[in-house]
């Protein structure tokens, strides 16, 4: 999606207008024009839809102002105010009920009910979808397709089916007009989330464009139903040799950027002690089994699924893994599963200097990070827990802890993180129930021990070492020719070097108008001068000049009025 600029009109700027203004009078109504007012709505909307908006808001407007302020309901009527907003809104909250680390806690566990109310498509509409994206003749394979849905979500709506040969199958459909409605919807998203960073200084913090970005990339994969099927062969291709771990087939002729038909994969969700002892699974086993996958993905193969839930991970026969639902998936670069892996062992080593320090490898600091400041608060908020197994506490909470104290310090844990740090906490979740016996920090140490000494190992300097030796081959040979070409472009004169930084245009900007307001201000002085000048004159002789300097004072007059208004629209008055 290509973003225009803030710096033109907004209205210009805003390709959906109508969507733009059904937004803002939801959030209104909902109770947070307070907000809106801040990000200076009032530009945007008609007389009609700035009206509306402000009456609307009147009677449900929870904020106030002073140490009397009420916060009552604000999750609450967040919460309903993205499910009446849709998917995009829906999956908004949804990334930021898991950010522990910067949001109170009464709006996170607010957010974790927000569900999409969505209606379930006909089977007409599901069988002509399926007819215009797979053809007649494809269509043919299917011996039968149930009328009843599986699920219905806010994106797609799932059908099982039997092929001719009776393997079952079930088929994935995008609901019609839904990859229009999300990228509309993120592109305004973007837009509020600038606005925000621009009016609202204690929402920087939070970084929205960032939020929003990450959630814009993640949802527009999503909705490429070939990209699902692709990163679930890989992941598939990944565990080819662990046969414990088992992921649906994709039947690629039957599947298209918008149809995605699977392999059916039987189990029970993997939650419910006493459901899976009953179906005789072996709960300590199938933990065991589960953790050391997801260690894998992000260890091992640096790509782990983005939303492991109960629900998409099922318990099969003999304790084996199922997993469904390949929407989210997060890569991780090698540099990144390298300090992740050094933070955990130091975690589990207690040296809480190595942890930060790995940790600032990866996170994005402030210019006014205080290093010493920050190891000395991540000590003390995790020693007394080191050593401690799953019963007496739980190694995903010690990451939300770091994670809290990193927001505290302006250096907010990279999105991809937060999936890993929240997969964490749902597994923990999943072993209190199964197994509370289980020692996932001691797993964990293992793998992360097992990634640094590949990482450090002979044959990954050998690999680097000659990765090195190309590109400084590749400097040395084209080196002469560069330099060369620099060297004739100083001595011709035409070297230049271009400085684009926004301060540097910021302050651009505001040499421009104040030169043109002081421009203004020597033609006004002038005037003024010339016009006392003529009516003197008009006054002590009979040339009647009064007319010419009556003028001058007039156009003096409005000059005056052009320079104060535009100063007080910069606010700098």
């Amino acid at each position: 999606m290509e973003k225009i600029p803030l710096n033109i009109p907004l209205r210009r700027q805003i390709r959906n207008m109508g969507r733009f203004a059904q937004i803002v009078n939801v959030f209104a109504r909902h109770g947070y024009w307070t907000f809106l007012e801040r990000m200076e709505m009032r530009k945007v909307l008609s007389e009609q839809e700035l009206e509306e908006a402000t009456s609307i808001s009147s009677s449900a407007e929870p904020i106030g102002t002073g140490a009397h302020a009420k916060i009552e309901g604000i999750p609450t009527r967040l919460r309903k105010a993205f499910e009446e907003l849709g998917p995009a809104f829906v999956k908004l909250g949804q990334v930021l009920a898991v950010r522990e680390d910067l949001i109170p806690k009464e709006i996170t566990e607010e957010l974790r009910r927000l569900h999409n109310k969505v209606e379930t498509l006909p089977y007409d509409v599901i069988k002509s979808r399926l007819t215009e994206d797979l053809g007649q003749s494809k269509i043919a394979k299917f011996k039968s397709i149930d009328p009843q849905p599986l699920a219905a979500g806010s994106i797609a709506q799932v059908h099982s089916a039997i092929l001719h040969d009776g393997t079952k199958v079930v088929v994935k459909i995008q609901r019609p007009g839904i990859k229009q409605l999300i990228e509309t919807d993120l592109d305004l998203m973007l837009t509020i989330a600038e606005l925000m960073e621009r009016y609202i200084p204690e929402s920087r913090f939070l970084r929205p464009s960032s939020m929003v970005q990450a959630l814009a990339d993640s949802l527009i994969s999503e909705l490429d139903f070939i990209r699902e099927a692709g990163s679930m062969s890989k992941m598939a291709a990944n565990f080819s040799d662990v046969p414990h771990v088992h992921f649906p087939e994709v039947f690629w002729e039957l599947t298209t950027s918008k149809i995605l038909t699977l392999s059916h994969v039987d189990g029970l969700p993997a939650d419910g002690r006493e459901q899976l002892l009953a179906a005789g699974v072996d709960v300590s086993l199938l933990m065991h089994r589960g953790m050391g996958m997801f260690l894998k993905m992000v260890f091992i193969d640096g790509f782990f699924h983005g939303d492991l839930h109960p629900g998409n991970i099922l318990a099969m026969k003999d304790s084996e893994i199922g997993l469904l639902d390949f929407g989210s998936v997060i890569r991780l670069s090698s540099r990144v599963r390298e300090n992740l892996a050094g933070l955990l062992l130091c975690l589990a080593k207690e040296d809480f200097e190595g942890m930060v320090n790995h940790y600032l490898e990866i996170a994005d600091p402030a210019a006014n990070f205080d290093i010493f400041k920050f190891q000395h608060e991540v000590a003390n908020a995790l020693s007394p827990f080191v050593g401690l197994n799953l019963k007496q506490t739980q190694s995903g909470a010690r990451l939300w802890d770091l994670a809290r104290i990193a927001a505290k310090h302006n250096t907010p844990f990279p999105q991809d993180l937060i999936v890993f740090v929240k997969s964490m906490s749902t597994f923990e979740g999943v072993g209190m129930r199964l197994d509370p016996d289980f020692d996932i920090m001691a797993l964990v140490s293992e793998f992360a021990g097992d990634i640094m000494t590949e990482l450090y190992s002979p044959k990954k300097f050998q690999d680097q070492a000659l990765a090195i030796g190309r590109d400084v081959a590749n400097l040395l040979r084209h080196a002469p020719f560069q330099t060369r070409r620099l060297l004739n472009a100083a001595l011709d004169g035409q070297l230049k070097i271009n400085v684009n930084t926004p301060d540097v245009l910021r302050l651009t900007r505001s040499i421009d108008r104040t030169g043109s307001r002081l421009s203004v201000a020597v033609i006004l002085g002038a005037l003024l001068i010339g016009s006392s000048i003529l009516s003197y004159a008009s006054a002590s002789t009979e040339a009647k000049l009064g007319v010419v300097g009556t003028g001058g004072f007039v156009v003096a007059g409005l000059l005056a009025i052009y320079i104060v208004v535009s100063i007080m629209r910069s606010g700098r008055f």
